[in-house]
């Protein structure tokens, strides 16, 4: 999701939006994804799929999970090879963790840097989350689920879930998508963010 602005990033620093504007961010953010899949020249989808599509599938807002975080950095050395949902392997750098709480038990998730963008000019910042959960294959994609943050980030940022995408090989085998790693396996149900399937409908303002 590469030309998505700031707006739409799953991340926002502390005090800089206020809390009632996170759910119409969200909904800003589900259209703009839902607009750019409908795009004539997306590569996901493809013959009646393309026809039908009016909007991707969301949750319904949830403030619950608009949750503050704490970023703990690493020294950007360590790397980690990730499956995909092909038999090929992409590498990573650790660039990371995000402590938060949820429901009083404290969690964290690693975020990681793609080796091939850390020196392209346009995309150098570009991070990655990506996690699983108790929903997936009962309501979000059974593979996991992704978001998206820039680098450099702060000690201490809000982390929306609302925001979330699926990667494209929810809706073609035709990608190699990462698969989540073990250690970004979160114990409950998020029902926030993106749904499995392409049958939604837009947010009307």
């Amino acid at each position: 999701m590469k030309n998505f602005h700031w707006l739409f990033l799953a991340f926002t620093s502390v005090g800089i939006v206020s809390a009632q504007d996170y759910e119409k961010l969200s909904q800003e953010y589900r259209n703009e994804l839902s607009r750019e899949y409908k795009a004539a020249d997306n590569p996901p989808l493809s013959g009646m799929d393309k026809v039908n599509f009016k909007a991707l599938k969301f949750y319904d807002f949830n403030p619950d999970f608009v949750i503050e975080a704490r970023f703990e950095a690493l020294d950007n050395t360590q790397e980690m090879q990730l499956n995909t949902s092909k038999p090929l392997i992409q590498t990573y750098t650790k660039y990371g963790y995000l402590h938060f709480q949820y429901e009083g038990k404290q969690h964290k998730l690693l975020v990681l840097q793609a080796e091939n963008l850390k020196n392209d000019p346009e995309y150098y910042n570009y991070l990655s989350v990506y996690f699983t959960d108790e929903t997936n294959g009962k309501g979000s994609y059974k593979m996991g689920r992704y978001m998206e943050l820039r680098a450099p980030l702060e000690e201490t940022l809000v982390l929306n879930f609302n925001n979330t995408y699926n990667p494209y090989c929810a809706y073609s085998d035709r990608y190699a998508c990462p698969v989540p790693p073990k250690e970004n396996k979160l114990p409950f149900a998020i029902e926030a963010g993106v749904k499995t399937g392409f049958h939604g409908k837009l947010i009307k303002k």
